[in-house]
Formats: structure tokens, C-alpha cells, sequence
């Protein structure tokens, strides 16, 4: 009774002492007062409730502060406000602000919302609080969770506000939400992401550098991201894979990714409607048929957007620079290589699995280019269909559908549908060019990548809308890289029907090497009559081998065939195989006597060159003639005749780059085809031999040659930077081994005095003999350059050269007592050499010159002096005899010396001592010129200036002082002055130098004059008064003109002037200038000369004249002279060359289609001495 009359007179105390606005304790068990530290505390215990306004504070035990308005509170606290509860195990109030600080897993929440955590800071006059810790916040449907959340919630409103930080997490019945800081505006109900935020919504992920999300009545409405947008989409389904020749199909999980630098999403009920990515926007998506994978497409342009249907996406539509690649699944699709894309708008219908291109589209797959205004993409059914524009369009510009495949030229049309799996199309009025030829035709369809068909169609090699010439046909089939076939055919100028064929082919390889005939030229010449040559085909069977047949015919000479077969493999090896056969007439020109009057023959020649690997090559040159006179007889040209030998060459070598050595190995043959004409004495070509021992070779042969050589090197190699001079000392060595082979006629005295035959056996036919020979050689060479005083280059070189055999010669008496030389098969060496030395230097001078631009010029002066020694191998060297040379007195009592290596593979030995000096000044001068701040040099010319002096000479010893001046002036004007003049005086009576310096009257040196040579050659061209045609556009003369071998070989006119205007002039003149003067012989001088020019005048665009003349100045005779005038059509040309006079006295006329494609339609003509083959 006592403690409840307490309480109560408590409690009525605390009323009249506190008023409403100030904590109250409302009732407790037990109410105790202590000091601690001087403060009065009020301790209380059982069943404590406090009461301040509208809020109520209940706990089984406190401490109240009532000085500071404090008030602790301990197990089971609850807090009571408006609706609000409150409960934690500790709750600290401080009265005066109205704060409670709750710990013990805190928990408040309302009829709006739920919060718990670790601890809480609440305000129970703003409703809000700060909790730290493992925090949850329930929230219309929506759970919260992070490290700290401060939230509040305004008057009126049936939720919070918060802002969360660290590990927040945000979920709802659809999607949930992670970042760093959340900020949440219950008014606007707008949520902040910051601090790597992800959105998750099923199996898609949205995320970037901020996410703002708006709602609508408690449900998604929109999200935005301002920057480094990022959306992924997570999708399954089947994948075939290829195993053991079986389609298996296993599960398959691809991850659609989307990115740009901003991204907006829209929602429908809380479902996604559609995200739209701007600036530098791109997505990979991966496409499924029936939950097959079917591929992937990877798109970018300025804005994406993507439409969703059902939560899945339905439409893309790219816009702004757009393009993309489709890579298809091989393993699921018809094609396999990627399909690239690009046009203004991309808009793809994944429903459909079709894709529009609106707007300069193009499309490439697999060699396939196509460019229209708009293209429509079925994916299932691989079918392209471009149109100039969309069916509607009315605005946009109009781009003509063009295709482009592989090695094809490209097709043009009104409508094209091409199918990418079987690669077959169709355009509608369509165009194409192939070669030099252009196609049209209503429609154009191909049956395969290699056929295609045209109906009502025109080919032409004019350029224009309407051509200059055409053909037509009803029915065109094109064969690429084969041939064209058109029937009927009609042959169309301007837009008149000329004459029609029933059937035409025409070549179609793109420029490669095709089969097809050869058409032959007609020509007549005073050697072969009238005749067809080059009447053949040629067949490319692939393309490394081609062969082209030909068939000759002249009705004075008779047949020729010719079988040429060439192969190539690029980088490997390359070859040829000729054979000839000519069956040619005998004793006759009647081409009707040829069955029974004729000559047979044929050659073979063989070609081939191949690289090997590892720094090997291998070289092969053989032929072979049924008849040593094939090519004088049957040579259809000079050059060809006058080739009397059969040459056949084969070689191998091998280097070794780092090391510099290098091995080779080589083998010859050389017949001589005239040799048997050589020893026949009924022949004109007879040769009489004129001693005993003349030989004439039959077949020369190398069995073979090898040699190994080590490329120059330095004989004391430096391991730093620091070169001494003997780190410059060169050296090179070189070993070689030759085996020859010779079959040879010998002569012999016959039995009548003092004459002399080829020798013969006992049947009387010309004996052949033979002579092997074989050896070795060693050659090396040292050399020094160095430098005296840093100016002067010095190069002392020493040379030697050793030669092992396997016989020599000895001088031996005969049994008339006269000495011959005798063979000795054994080994023998031999040893030569040679030195020599020699320097040069550069001296500089400048001569201020200052006139205009010119500032200054420069001479530099090269003098250089060389030294040679060969000793005399016939006399002691270093006093040893070396043997080389036997010696003997003849009769007349004079030594004569016999060369014991002459004949053999060492070759002659060097009997007499060469020692010889060289000199020579070089002298250049240039200009510097300066125009404003820049400065160049300019070359004025050179003078060069050389002689020797013979050592061992008995007289004369000092050779011509040779030099020469060169200039180019303005780099137009050349000039060229060369002298020879002669140290010694010539003898008119003897007609002979002599042994005397040429001196004046002074006695001083004048080396006389004895040859003079200038020559000079200028070019003045004239500019038209106004442009009337563009340069470009001048056509090049595709005509050819060769020259028969049986005239002389004049130069062509009409392939001078093709080229001779440049940069649209109207003319040009080119003049040269050759003088020669020759006094050799002071009493008989010679001189010449002579004046060429040639001049092209451009009177029109198409009309072009040219003249050449040649004169000579002395005579004051014109030599020869022609004029050729070209006339370009556009697709034709006509070109005539008239030459007047001379012994290439001709006219030509030519009329013809510039295609060479069509170069059989033409009309030509020819006159005169050079009437013959034009082709």
C-alpha cells in the first residue's frame, strides 16, 4: 500500500510540475533518486511508461536526466505516435529535440511503412529517422535494403522519402535494384541510382553511370540514364553442333548486349514498352528459329530503339550513320559468312526476321556488294529485294540498285532480288559491263554463279546512252569467264540496222586468259608472197598453264605450225615448251608442188626457271633442231635466220645470306648448225682450211661448271666501335671446277703439195674427234681502303689466281729436229697475280656570285691516280723461275718461249709485264639559287677529263687525253661535247703517229685535236589561247605497226605520237642536233651532220598530226620524212601514215573499234615497200 501511494502522489506531482509539452513519467513500479557524478538521475523500474504530447514511451526500465530532458530506456521499449510504433531493447530520448535513439534491432513502422535495423535515430516530430545497419525498409511492395537510410515522410502522404546508401538493394514484384546511393522522392515518386547501378528485370540488366526511375500509382512508368548506358538480355535455347557426321543439338545461352552514352526506357504496366539508346548507340543480339540459334547480329548507329512485346523484343530501328554485321551459325543456315550492312535507317522485325535499309543502303555477303536506295532483308528465306526507294517514299533521293560479286563487273537495274543461299537473281532493266564491253537487257537472271540470261538485250563498247554502234539479240546467255553467246545477232550503227548473223560469240574473261580462236593477219612480202600467219587457238585449261596453237601459210614458202605451252606457279617457277614443225618447199615457189617438193623439219625448245627454297635457284634453257640449217632455211624473220647455234643451258646455285657464300653449278651445250656446211665443199658456206691442226667445233659442252665463292669480308673482323685501320682489310676467294667436253673436225695436208683437208676415214667421210679437259681454279683478292690525312681515299688491292690441271706442254725435238709441243697428262699448278693502287680526293671551291636569284657557285674537283703492275710470268720473280714457260733458240738463233698451261683450263699464261698509271680530274659546277627565304641547288654541268701512262711501252706511253662536258640546261636544253685529243704528232708521209710530243713554237706540250662530238636536243611546245578539251579525255591509239626484217628497220611514227602531247598543249616540236668531227688523219678529216625532228600538233580533241624528218646537214638532202594523222571516233579511230620516199616508202590506213575485244571489226590497208602483216 505504501509503494502505490507513493507512485500515486509521484505521478500527481509530476503533473502540476510539468506541463504538456515536456516528458512525463507516466507510472512506474519503482522510482528511486541517485547523484552520480554530481547529477541527479531518477532511476525507475517496473511497467515505465512516459508520455510527451502524442507520444507514449514504455519499458521495463530507465533512467531519467531531468535537467538535460534526457531519458533511457531499457528491455521491451515501445514508442507509441499517430499510428506509429516503435520497439528496440535501448532507446535513449532526448526531450528537447525530440529525438529518440533507438538500438537493439529497432523496428518502427505505420499503416505506409515497415523499417528495421541495427540502429535508428527517429524524430518524432517530422516522422523520420536515420538508421544505420542492416537496414529494410517496406514500402508499398517494395523492399529496401542498405548499410543506412534517411528517410521521411511529409504530411499527407501515405509513404517515405529516403536516401540510401552502401549496398542498397531495391526490389519489387518485377525487378530489383543494386547501387551505391538511392534517392527516393515519395512526392514525385522518383527513384536515383547512383554509384554502379544495375537494374535486373527477369533475365534483362540495365546499368550505367546513373538510373533514374519514374512511377506512376506505385508502378514503373519510365528510366533514364544519362550516361554509359548499358542493357543486357539474357536469352536460351538449342544450338546444333556437327558431330560424327550428325546434327546433335545442346543447350546454348547468349547474353544480347546494348550500350550508348544515354538510354531511355518506357514501361506499360510495370512492363517494359520500349528503350531507345542515343549517341554512339550499339547492340549485339543473338537471333533463334524455333529455339534453334540461328546467329548473331551486332548493329551501331546514333539512336536504337528497341520495341518490346510481351516483355520480348519485337522491332529494332537504327537511325543516324547505322550499320551492322549478321553472323550467321553455320551449322543452322544455308550460308555461313557474315552479312555487313549499313544505310540511314536499319529497321529489323525480329517477329518477321526481316530487315529494312532505308536510305543509301548496302549490303555485302560473301564477295556480294549491293547498293540501293532501299533493301529488304527476308532472313528465313535468304531473299534480298532492292528498290531505288521505299514503296511510298516520296521524299528521299532516288539510289539505282547496283550489285557487285566477286571478279564481276557490276550489274545495274530498276529491281533487284538476289537469293544469298543459292546465289541466284533477277534484275529488271539492268545494265553491266564486263571487259570492255557494256550489257542491257529487260531481264537479267542468273541460272548460277557462272550463267546468266538476258531477254531482248544490246552489247556495245561505247560508252554513250545512245550508242555509236550496238548489237542486238533477243536471247543472251553470258558465261563468266568464258564467253558470251547471242542469238540472233544484229549488228547496229547508230540506231540502223546493218546486217545480222544467226549466232554470236564474244569472249568474257574480266581481263584473265581465256580459250578461244586467234584470228590471222594477211600480208605479203617479196620473200613469202602472199600470206596467213597466226591462224590458231589458244586453249587455258587453268591458271597455271596455257598453250597456243598457230598455223602459218605462204604461197612461196609453204607451212608452219607452232605449238607454244607456257606454265607459271608465282613464286615458285615458270616456264615454256616450243615446238615447231614447217613443212616448206624444195626447188620450187609453187605453193601447188608442195606434196611432193618439200623440206621437213622441227625444233624443240625448252624454258624453265624455278626458286627454291632456302636461297636455291634452278635455270634450264634447252633446244634441239632436226636440221643444222632449221633456222637459216626456215626462219620466217632476219633475226631468226642469222642464229646459226643451238644453245642449251642449265644452272643451280645456293647462297648462304648470313655467312656470304654462295655455290653454283652450271651445264652447257653449244652446236654449231652450220658446221657440217663448213666442211662440205659443194657448199657456198665452205671453209678451206689452211694448215695441218685447224679445227672447227661441232658441239661445246660443260659437264659440268661448279663454283664456290665467299663474298667479300673483313679479314680481321671489329668486335666494337673502335675500328683500326686494319679492320678495313677486305678479302674475297672464289673456287671453281670446270669439265669440258669437245667434238671437233681437224684438218689435215692432203696428198697434193701445199694443200690442206678435213680429215677423213677410210670411207671418206669427215672424221669427228674428241677432247676432254677438266681443272680447277683459286682466286682471291685483298684490298685496304683507308684514309690519309681524314681526305685522301687510298685502296691498295692485291689479286691472286691459281690454276690446277691435269696436263701441260713441254718443247721437244722432233725427228726432223724441230721443236713442237708436246701434251703431258699430269698435274700441274699455276700460280698469277696482279696489284694495284689507287686515290682520289675532293676539293671544294666557291666564287660568291651574286647576280638575281643566283648567290653563289660551287666547283667541286676530284682528282684520282691509279696504279696497275702485272708481272712478266715468263722471267724470275722474286728470283725463282716458276716455271711456266719453256725456252728455246730457234734457227734464227731468237728465244722463243712455249706456255706449258696455253691450251689448257688455266689458259694463257701473261709473258709480257704491265705497269701502268691512270689519272683522271672529275669537275662539277653548281648554282645556288635563293627565290625568298627558300634556297636550292641547280647543276650548271660537269667536265671530265682522263689519260694513262703506259710504263713499258717502247714508245707512246701516253694514251689519248680524253673529255668530255654535259650540261642540261633549264632542264629542257641538253647539251653533250665530248674531245679526244692525242699527245704525239702525226706523219702525213707515213700516215702514222709518231714518237714525238705535238708542241707549238714555244715548245710547250699541245696535245692536238684528233675527234670532236656534240650533240643537242631541245623541245618547244605551244599552249592552246583557251582549253577546248580536257587532256584526260584524249584516248590512246591502240593500234600496232611492226616492221618487216627484210627492209630497214625505221622507226614507227604512229606510236610516237600517242604519247608526245601532255598537259593540253596544242603542239610540240622536239629537235636534236649530232655533230661529228674526226681528224685522226690531219689531211683527210671527217665530219657529219645530222638534224631530226619530230613534231605532233593537237589541232582538235580528236584530230591529232604528227611529222618526222631526218636530215643531212652536209649533203643538205632530206633522208626520210613521214606524216601520220589520228582521228578518235570515241569507240573508233582511224589513223593513216604516210611515208613519201626512202626504203621505207609505204602508206597505211586503219580504221577500226578500239575495243580489243571487238579488233577484228576493222578496215586497213597498206601499200608500197612495207606492204605486209600489220599484226
Amino acid at each position: 500500500m505504501k509503494i502505490s501511494k507513493s507512485i500515486f502522489y509521484l505521478s500527481l506531482l509530476s503533473s502540476l510540475l510539468f506541463p504538456d509539452n515536456r516528458l512525463r513519467l507516466k507510472k512506474a513500479d519503482v522510482l528511486e533518486s541517485k547523484i552520480v557524478d554530481g547529477e541527479k538521475f531518477q532511476f525507475i523500474q517496473g511497467n515505465v511508461t512516459f508520455q510527451k504530447g502524442s507520444l507514449t514511451l514504455d519499458c521495463e526500465n530507465g533512467r531519467y536526466h531531468e535537467k538535460k530532458s534526457l531519458a533511457y530506456l531499457y528491455k521491451n521499449v515501445k514508442a507509441f505516435q499517430e499510428g506509429r510504433t516503435l520497439t528496440c531493447d535501448t532507446l535513449i530520448f532526448h526531450s528537447k529535440l525530440d529525438r529518440l535513439t533507438s538500438h537493439g534491432t529497432p523496428h518502427v513502422w505505420d499503416e505506409d511503412y515497415d523499417l528495421t535495423s541495427d540502429s535508428l535515430v527517429f524524430y518524432t516530430e517530422l516522422d523520420s529517422g536515420i538508421a544505420v545497419g542492416n537496414v529494410r525498409l517496406d514500402q508499398k511492395g517494395q523492399i529496401v535494403t542498405a548499410d543506412r537510410i534517411e528517410y521521411v515522410k511529409r504530411p499527407d502522404e501515405d509513404g517515405v522519402s529516403y536516401k540510401a546508401v552502401g549496398n542498397v538493394q531495391i526490389k519489387d514484384s518485377t525487378q530489383t535494384a543494386s547501387c551505391g546511393l538511392a534517392i527516393y522522392d515519395r512526392t514525385n515518386e522518383k527513384t536515383i541510382l547512383r554509384i554502379k547501378p544495375v537494374i535486373q528485370e527477369r533475365n534483362r540488366i540495365l546499368s550505367g553511370a546513373e538510373v533514374i526511375l519514374s512511377y506512376k500509382n506505385e508502378t514503373l512508368d519510365n528510366i533514364f540514364i544519362p550516361k554509359q548506358a548499358h542493357a543486357q538480355t539474357q536469352t536460351s535455347g538449342w544450338q546444333k553442333i556437327d558431330s560424327d557426321s550428325l546434327k546433335k543439338k545442346i543447350p546454348a545461352q547468349f547474353s544480347d548486349d546494348m550500350t550508348g552514352n544515354l538510354l531511355r526506357g518506357f514501361f506499360v504496366d510495370g512492363h517494359l514498352d520500349s528503350l531507345r539508346l542515343e549517341g554512339m548507340a550499339t547492340t549485339l543480339y543473338h537471333l533463334f528459329e524455333d529455339s534453334i540459334y540461328q546467329g548473331n547480329n551486332l548493329a551501331s548507329g546514333d539512336t536504337i530503339t528497341l520495341l518490346f512485346a510481351d516483355s520480348t523484343l519485337d522491332r529494332i530501328q537504327i537511325e543516324g550513320g547505322a550499320k551492322g554485321t549478321y553472323s550467321p551459325d553455320s551449322s543452322a543456315n544455308d550460308i555461313s559468312d557474315p552479312v555487313e550492312y549499313r544505310a540511314h535507317i536499319i529497321d529489323y522485325n525480329i517477329k518477321a526476321e526481316e530487315t529494312d535499309l532505308i536510305g543509301n543502303a548496302f549490303l555485302q555477303n560473301e564477295g556480294t556488294q549491293l547498293e540501293a536506295g532501299y533493301i529488304n532483308v527476308s532472313w528465313t528465306s535468304n531473299l534480298l529485294k532492292a528498290l531505288p526507294v521505299q514503296i511510298g517514299d516520296t521524299l528521299s533521293k532516288a539510289v539505282q540498285p547496283v550489285i557487285k560479286e566477286k571478279g564481276r563487273d557490276p550489274m545495274e537495274g530498276d529491281i533487284l532480288t538476289y537469293n544469298l543461299k543459292t546465289k541466284k537473281g533477277k534484275v529488271i532493266k539492268g545494265k553491266t559491263k564486263a571487259d570492255d564491253g557494256f550489257y542491257t537487257g529487260n531481264e537479267i537472271r542468273n541460272e548460277s554463279q557462272k550463267v546468266f540470261y538476258i531477254q531482248n538485250s544490246t552489247y556495245s563498247t561505247c560508252d554513250l546512252d545512245v550508242p555509236h554502234f550496238h548489237f542486238d539479240s533477243k536471247q543472251m546467255k553470258i558465261i563468266n569467264g568464258d564467253k558470251v553467246i547471242a542469238r540472233p545477232i544484229i549488228l547496229n550503227l547508230g540506231q540502223i540496222p546493218i546486217f545480222a548473223l544467226p549466232l554470236g560469240v564474244f569472249p568474257h574473261k574480266g581481263g584473265a586468259r581465256h580459250s578461244g580462236w586467234i584470228m590471222p593477219s594477211y600480208g605479203e612480202s617479196r620473200l613469202r608472197g602472199q600470206f596467213l600467219d597466226g591462224l590458231g587457238y589458244y586453249w587455258a585449261p587453268n591458271d597455271y598453264w596455257g598453250s597456243k596453237f598457230t598455223l602459218s601459210f605462204s604461197d612461196r614458202q609453204g607451212l608452219a605450225f607452232r605449238a607454244e605451252n607456257a606454265y607459271r606457279v608465282r613464286y615458285k617457277f615458270n616456264g615454256n615448251l616450243l615446238i615447231e614443225n614447217r613443212q616448206f618447199l624444195s626447188g620450187t615457189s609453187n605453193i601447188s608442188d608442195l606434196s611432193d617438193n618439200r623440206n621437213a623439219s622441227f625444233r624443240v625448245s625448252w624454258m624453265h626457271k624455278q626458286v627454291m627454297r632456302k636461297g636455291q635457284s634452278f635455270n634450264a634453257n634447252v633446244s634441239y633442231s632436226s636440221s643444222g640449217n632449221y633456222n637459216r632455211d626456215y626462219g620466217l624473220d632476219q633475226a631468226t635466220r642469222m642464229d646459226q647455234y643451238a644453245i642449251s643451258k642449265a644452272s643451280y646455285s645456293k647462297r648462304w645470306g648470313k655467312s656470304g657464300n654462295s655455290m653454283s653449278m652450271n651445264l652447257s651445250s653449244k652446236q654449231d648448225l652450220m658446221v657440217k656446211h663448213k666442211i662440205d665443199e659443194d657448199s657456198p658456206f665452205y671453209e678451206s682450211p689452211s694448215r695441218t691442226g685447224s679445227q672447227l667445233n661441232l658441239i661445246n659442252s660443260t659437264l659440268p661448271q661448279v663454283s664456290f665463292r665467299h663474298g667479300q669480308s673483313a679479314l680481321f673482323p671489329s668486335s666494337g666501335s673502335d675500328v683500326k685501320w686494319y679492320n678495313n682489310i677486305k678479302w674475297n676467294y672464289n673456287l671453281g671446277f670446270t669439265n669440258k667436253s669437245r667434238i671437233y673436225y681437224e684438218s689435215m695436208e692432203s696428198d697434193s703439195a701445199n694443200t690442206y683437208e678435213w680429215t677423213q676415214n677410210d670411207s671418206g667421210i669427215v672424221s669427228t674427234f674428241n677432247d676432254d679437259d677438266n681443272g680447277w681454279t683459286h682466286s682471291m683478292s685483298i684490298n685496304a681502303p683507308q684514309k690519309l690525312f681524314k681526305y685522301i681515299s687510298v685502296n691498295p688491292s692485291l689479286n691472286l689466281r691459281s690454276a690446277w690441271v691435269n696436263e701441260s706442254f713441254v718443247a721437244r725435238l722432233d725427228s726432223n729436229g724441230t721443236m713442237e709441243k708436246v701434251s703431258v697428262p699430269d698435274f700441274a699448278t699455276r700460280t698469277t697475280g696482279s696489284f694495284s693502287l689507287s686515290a682520289n680526293t675532293k676539293v671544294y671551291g666557291l666564287f660568291p656570285i651574286s647576280i638575281g636569284s643566283l648567290k653563289a657557285i660551287r666547283h667541286i674537283a676530284t682528282p684520282s691516280i691509279g696504279y696497275a703492275f702485272t708481272p712478266d710470268f715468263s722471267k724470275e720473280l722474286f728470283g725463282q723461275d716458276l716455271g711456266y714457260f719453256y725456252s728455246y733458240l730457234d734457227t734464227n738463233g731468237t728465244k722463243q718461249f712455249i706456255d706449258r698451261f696455253s691450251g689448257t683450263m688455266a689458259g694463257n699464261t701473261p709473258k709480257s709485264e704491265s705497269k701502268s698509271m691512270t689519272f683522271s680530274l672529275n669537275n662539277s659546277f653548281q648554282a645556288k639559287m635563293k627565290s625568298g627565304k627558300e634556297a636550292k641547288k641547280v647543276d650548271l654541268f660537269t667536265w671530265r677529263m682522263n689519260s694513262s701512262y703506259n710504263f713499258v711501252a717502247d714508245s707512246m706511253n701516253l694514251a689519248n687525253l680524253r673529255s668530255g662536258i654535259r650540261s642540261k640546261i633549264a632542264n629542257k636544253l641538253n647539251l653533250d661535247l665530248s674531245l679526244t685529243h692525242d699527245f704525239y704528232q702525226y706523219d702525213s708521209e707515213k700516215y702514222r703517229r709518231i714518237n714525238q710530243f705535238n708542241v707549238n713554237d714555244a715548245g710547250i706540250l699541245q696535245p692536238r685535236l684528233i675527234n670532236a662530238n656534240f650533240s643537242t636536243s631541245f623541245r618547244f611546245s605551244g599552249k592552246r589561247w583557251t582549253d577546248t578539251f580536257e587532256t584526260d579525255d584524249v584516248e590512246t591509239d591502240t593500234l600496232s605497226l611492226e616492221e618487216d626484217l627484210d627492209v630497214s628497220p625505221l622507226s614507227n611514227p604512229l606510236k610516237n605520237i600517242k604519247s608526245s602531247l601532255i598537259g593540253g598543249k596544242l603542239w610540240n616540236s622536239t629537235v636534236s642536233l649530232r655533230y661529228s668531227y674526226n681528224i685522226a688523219n690531219p689531211d683527210d678529216p671527217k665530219k657529219t651532220f645530222w638534224l631530226g625532228s619530230n613534231s605532233t600538233i593537237q589541232m582538235t580533241k580528236n584530230w591529232r598530226f604528227s611529222y618526222n624528218a631526218r636530215f643531212d646537214m652536209i649533203e643538205k638532202s632530206l633522208v626520210s620524212h613521214s606524216l601520220s594523222v589520228h582521228r578518235d571516233i570515241h569507240c573508233w579511230e582511224l589513223s593513216l601514215n604516210w611515208t613519201p620516199s626512202g626504203i621505207g616508202q609505204s602508206v597505211y590506213f586503219k580504221l577500226n573499234v578500239k575495243s580489243p575485244t571487238l579488233r577484228d571489226i576493222k578496215i586497213e590497208k597498206m601499200g608500197g615497200r612495207r606492204a605486209k602483216s600489220i599484226f
